[in-house]
């Protein structure tokens, strides 16, 4: 078996492939977490909106999501980080792997330092960032998994509920607004049933007269 398959298994994926893989899941990844700032922003929005109502209850609710939409934000931020980490990483080692097998044409004896010195140390990174990736894996789940509000989060969120009213406090009443319907044209047609109901008297009036005469 060749160094190569010791490293990347039986079919070795080109360079290019792996770049092009880890700048599609940074990508994926940053797309996510973008998701999650603007849901952390609406909700936090909602509570706002929710204390203007009253609704202190609802308030507190759309906080402690706003709260959960932020920690979605910053693991996958440093996911993303601890990606463009490895994938400069990936580049660099690349690049110091032409060099040195372009440095191998200078002589057997560096040909033979590079296979004393590359193989074994690459192979002990490798394993060494497998433990490392698999670790954040773990602390990932450990994160992932919901909680019940404690003192310590009921004290924030009554904080920021504190925050947020006394925002709508500085933000002064909102103007009245103006009754719907044309007013004008309103009181043209009482107008006129007014002149309509002056002329049935009128009538009845004279009608009731000219039976007295007679």
């Amino acid at each position: 078996m060749s160094f190569k398959d010791i490293l990347f298994g039986k079919r070795p994926k080109d360079k290019d492939d792996i770049v092009a893989s880890l700048r599609g899941n940074i990508n994926r990844l940053t797309l996510r977490s973008r998701n999650y700032e603007r849901k952390a922003i609406e909700e936090r929005s909602k509570a706002k909106q929710y204390l203007k109502m009253g609704n202190r209850h609802m308030a507190t609710f759309s906080l402690r999501k706003s709260r959960r939409y932020q920690n979605f934000l910053n693991k996958y931020t440093a996911f993303i980080e601890n990606l463009e980490t490895r994938l400069i990483a990936i580049e660099e080692a690349h690049d110091v792997s032409e060099l040195k097998e372009a440095f191998t044409l200078a002589g057997a004896e560096l040909e033979n330092a590079r296979k004393l010195v590359n193989s074994e140390e690459i192979l002990e990174m490798m394993i060494k960032q497998e433990e490392q990736m698999h670790d954040i894996e773990r602390s990932s789940e450990i994160l992932a998994t919901p909680s019940e509000m404690g003192a310590e989060e009921y004290s924030d969120i009554e904080g920021e509920l504190n925050r947020l009213e006394a925002e709508i406090a500085m933000e002064g009443l909102e103007e009245p607004k103006v009754p719907e319907g044309d007013i004008i044209s309103e009181k043209s047609s009482l107008a006129e049933e007014l002149e309509d109901l002056k002329r049935e008297l009128s009538g009845s009036g004279s009608s009731k007269k000219s039976k007295e005469k007679e």
